[in-house]
């Protein structure tokens, strides 16, 4: 009676892990999905800065791309640990051990894996309940005109023109960055900060070290150009190729996240918003090149819907430096795109594809129900913004 009361408490035992691992695992994600945006707007308000603080400080210490080393040595250790779990799998089976084997394995997968998961819904997971930066800033909810989109748009073709003539050139007549990418890193949190204090968003002061990382090109495939790494408070940046109309905006996008928002649209937002406050001309080029296209499509949709007669200024001869850095931006990502079908045609996977699906599911499951397409700023937003601070006719910055 005594034993098979010793294996029934065991079994117990086992069962009540199991069943609190899971049961932590269920709680963390429900709470960073159904959290209240009041409490989500104190948490990533107070609490946000003071437990991210320590990871992005250390993080900071090394200029070496932590989340990259991670990743290679994972890869390296993959395939050795598999195959050393299968021999013992076997091993254990010979000795009638194979199910406490597997219970324990499962069991130390679920513990990982609940770190993992509150350590997420910790540094980044919560704050994507929080209310909206354009939210804060009123964006999006005005009734406007074609006049008014037709006047945010030259605004911003004058403002990418103008930046564009201050930058200097390599020889194939391209324009190039202002500085190397440390400059980059640290002007773009300045102007991160900047920004957000001087319209009211005030997110906290920090300094996440935005991080170049070493296999860029090889990155390239994904189509990714930047991530925040909660669990290491951490910004990579995708370095291969500086694109003057994408690096800056890259960079701002990943340190908003590190400055406590998780929508990628609102990130997407300040960070044009930042590049176009800079007082340096190639962030304000890249920020107002990204409202400028954006702007583009209601415009070109107008012309070709209703007969809308407008100059979109595609022909100026002012405009042929920007198609310059846009046809080198294309013709990189053309390399690219050959190298990842040379690398589907050995393997049979696409990694662009691949890689494209799998974020799309993790926004997703982050409560960001479209997916990849919460990338894009709404026009409207554009718009708003222009004609509260920048517009003639009563902008608070005009």
């Amino acid at each position: 009676m005594k034993i098979c009361s010793k294996k029934k408490m065991k079994t117990l035992r086992k069962v009540i892990t199991i069943a609190v691992f899971v049961t932590v695992i269920a709680a963390a994600y429900l709470c960073g999905r159904f959290m209240p945006a009041d409490i989500a707007d104190k948490y990533s308000g107070e609490i946000f800065p003071l437990l991210s603080s320590g990871p992005q400080r250390l993080s900071a210490l090394t200029g070496a791309a932590l989340t990259e080393i991670a990743f290679l040595i994972l890869c390296g250790l993959a395939l050795p640990l598999l195959i050393l779990w299968i021999v013992l799998l076997i091993k254990r089976s010979l000795t009638h051990g194979a199910g406490r084997f597997l219970y324990k394995s499962f069991r130390n997968l679920l513990a990982v894996s609940m770190v993992l998961l509150i350590l997420f819904e910790i540094f980044h997971g919560m704050n994507y309940r929080r209310t909206t930066a354009r939210t804060m800033l009123g964006l999006g909810t005005n009734k406007l005109t074609l006049e008014d989109y037709c006047e945010a748009f030259e605004w911003a073709y004058e403002g990418m023109i103008k930046a564009r003539a201050e930058l200097k050139e390599n020889d194939k007549g391209v324009s190039m960055m202002s500085s190397d990418f440390n400059g980059i890193a640290e002007h773009s949190s300045q102007i991160v900060d900047s920004f957000c204090a001087s319209y009211g968003i005030a997110p906290y002061k920090c300094y996440a070290r935005p991080k170049s990382v070493r296999l860029s090109h090889y990155w390239s495939w994904t189509y990714i150009v930047g991530m925040y790494n909660p669990v290491f408070g951490e910004v990579i940046v995708n370095t291969d190729y500086l694109d003057t109309t994408s690096v800056p905006l890259n960079v701002c996008h990943e340190l908003c996240h590190a400055k406590g928002f998780a929508n990628e649209t609102d990130c997407n937002l300040l960070g044009t918003m930042a590049c176009i406050t800079s007082d340096r001309a190639d962030f304000r080029y890249c920020g107002y090149f990204n409202v400028f296209v954006n702007l583009l499509t209601v415009i070109q949709y107008n012309v070709k819907t209703f007969g809308f007669e407008y100059d979109m200024h595609v022909q100026d001869d002012s405009i042929k430096p920007v198609i310059r850095d846009l046809q080198a931006a294309n013709e990189y990502w053309i390399s690219i795109d050959k190298e990842v079908k040379d690398f589907e045609k050995r393997t049979g996977i696409n990694i662009t594809k691949q890689a494209s699906a799998a974020n799309d599911k993790y926004l997703q499951s982050n409560g960001e129900k479209e997916g990849e397409k919460t990338y894009q700023v709404p026009q409207n937003e554009y718009v708003d913004f222009y004609l509260m601070y920048f517009s003639k006719k009563g902008g608070k910055n005009a």
